[in-house]
């Protein structure tokens, strides 16, 4: 048993070094396919977490789901709605990534399949656009932190930051996005009194070209304090109008790559996508959406 505490920890600190508190959020699945290079690219409620102006790109009430299972005992979920209206598009996500492991109280006694830590984000997003040239979002997201650690009560925060973004255009078929995330510069503390998790502070640029209805390419150049920038491209295609697209993304730092495919049926949109990281086991995604 204890060897299999032994490794779980030595995982789950492997994982929170790759991964900062809060910059996993699940769902997006066309997003992550992407490599998140998709900063100037207007896909609606999909796309908020890279840039909350893509809100704009929503032309209907729509619907989403989607659940992960990651390095087996790291579990997400999501569920997101966005609505279209004259005065802006407004969008509202729900996402929660939870770890799974053996527990042990202050009375040693051990408790098996047990959350050990939880993080829950609620995003309010909201969206303006002026004359089809300029389109701007912000995100509100609050968020919730729950941990338990060897005889330590559980640690339950609320804590909250908001992100900021602009998409362009500025020649026909170009658009220029920008965004910050978490520009209110929150962090998180955790069950020790000594422990803090800042929230990754972003800044982005993105080109977006569509040289054809069809087909849509992006470039992407980002930068977080104290790590390299980090460059991306991504391609769209739609293979059958209304019925199949196909996209992939690349990006240098975190080295990965994601593929994946959006499959129509009438009001529904099946997404399946594919990711890999470096020095992490490859990622499946799965997403249902429903418009209306």
């Amino acid at each position: 048993m204890k060897k299999i505490i032994l490794i779980f920890i030595i995982s789950f600190l492997t994982f929170i070094y790759s991964f900062a508190a809060f910059e996993y959020i699940p769902g997006n699945v066309q997003t992550k396919g992407m490599s998140y290079a998709t900063t100037g690219m207007l896909s609606g409620i999909d796309n908020i977490t890279v840039n909350p102006a893509s809100i704009m790109g929503l032309e209907k009430y729509q619907v989403s789901v989607s659940y992960e299972n990651l390095y087996r005992f790291i579990h997400a979920a999501s569920l997101s709605g966005g609505y279209f209206s004259n005065y802006g598009n407004i969008g509202l996500k729900y996402s929660e990534l939870f770890v799974i492991g053996d527990y042990s109280n202050g009375d040693s006694l051990i408790s098996s399949n047990t959350r050990l830590q939880t993080e829950r984000v609620v995003q309010l997003t909201y969206g303006l656009e002026f004359n089809d040239v300029i389109f701007l979002g912000t995100n509100l997201n609050f968020l919730f932190i729950e941990q338990k650690m060897e005889g330590v009560d559980a640690n339950n925060n609320i804590f909250y930051s908001a992100d900021f973004g602009i998409i362009g255009k500025i020649y026909d078929r170009w658009f220029l996005g920008l965004a910050v995330s978490n520009f209110t510069d929150t962090y998180i503390v955790g069950a020790m009194s000594n422990q803090r998790y800042y929230i990754t502070r972003k800044v982005s640029a993105g080109l977006t070209f569509l040289p054809y209805q069809s087909l849509t390419t992006n470039f992407d150049v980002s930068k977080v304090s104290g790590e390299p920038t980090s460059f991306g491209f991504s391609l769209k295609y739609q293979m059958i109008k209304n019925l199949f697209t196909i996209y992939s993304g690349v990006r240098n730092y975190p080295t990965n790559l994601g593929i994946g495919f959006e499959m129509k049926i009438k009001n529904i949109s099946i997404d399946y996508g594919y990711t890999t990281v470096v020095n992490l086991p490859s990622r499946n995604h799965i997403q249902l959406s429903y418009s209306f």
